[in-house]
Parts: C-alpha cells; structure tokens; sequence
C-alpha cells in the first residue's frame, strides 16, 4: 500500500514548478531611502530592475550591490517631462514593458513655518511630489489601461 495520494501517485513530475515569467520594476528616487529599499526587496532573478534618481553615482553603487539582479540605472529628474518621454524612448528591449511602477521620487525643502517658507521650496516640492507622480504614471505605464500593471 502506498503512502503517496492516488490523485498524486501519477505526477512523476509533481515537484517541478513552471518558472513565473520575470516582471520589470520601475523606481523612480531609487538612490536614498524608500526607492533604495524597494531595490533590495525586489531583488533577484525572477525580477528586472530600472532604477531611477537624479545621483546617479548611487544608482551604481546600488546597481553594484544588486549584482544578482538584472539592472538598469537612468538618471533622471522626474520633473522634466522630455527627459521622462527620452528614457521611456531609450529603455533597451529586456525592459520596455513595464509590470510594476514604484513611483517614489519626492523630497521636502524648509522646515520653516508656513508663514515664512520660500514659495519657490513649495513650488518645487509640489512640482517633484506631486507633478512628476502623474507625469510617471502617464509616460511609463500608457498600456496600463487594459489593467496590465501594477502602480
């Protein structure tokens, strides 16, 4: 008498698992902070990286560490709409169709009260943290419509 399930004696193969098709990650601000630690999380093989951030000599560093990972770093300032529209234009093929997008890049500047901060901070700031959020979502992910991706 076998131990084995009569449902499972006929799968010889029933440890094998079919491998997930690898996802590609977009990180914009993915040189400090939040970005950086999303890196680390979706290391590995069954991911493939873009890695995004205005220091860019930290996105080596970062790509350096993540050896293990197929990576691809872009400077890049998520304010500037050509600059976004060129680096979707430029991505190589491995990394064109985006699965996840981890819209990260933001900063704050001042820590004055209200009543004495530079508009021009604010300006910046929302120009970063919130302009640039839907400028990414726009340019990187436009076949996100048909509910393909992950934000």
């Amino acid at each position: 008498m076998s131990l084995i399930p009569r449902h499972l004696a006929n799968l010889s193969n029933y440890h094998y698992r079919k491998p997930a098709m690898k996802k590609t990650v977009m990180i914009t601000g993915a040189s400090a902070g939040f970005g950086e630690a999303c890196a680390r999380r979706y290391r590995g093989p069954e991911f493939r990286l873009i890695l995004s951030a205005r220091r860019y000599e930290r996105l080596e560093m970062l790509q350096k560490e993540l050896a293990d990972t197929e990576c691809y770093a872009i400077l890049l300032d998520v304010r500037d709409r050509n600059g976004v529209g060129g680096a979707i234009a430029n991505l190589p093929d491995p990394f064109r169709e985006i699965d996840i997008l981890i819209n990260n890049a933001g900063l704050a500047l001042g820590l004055e009260p209200a009543q004495e901060a530079d508009l021009d901070n604010w300006d910046t700031m929302v120009d970063t943290n919130v302009r640039a959020s839907c400028i990414a979502r726009g340019r990187f992910c436009p076949g996100w419509c048909s509910g393909a991706g992950d934000i």
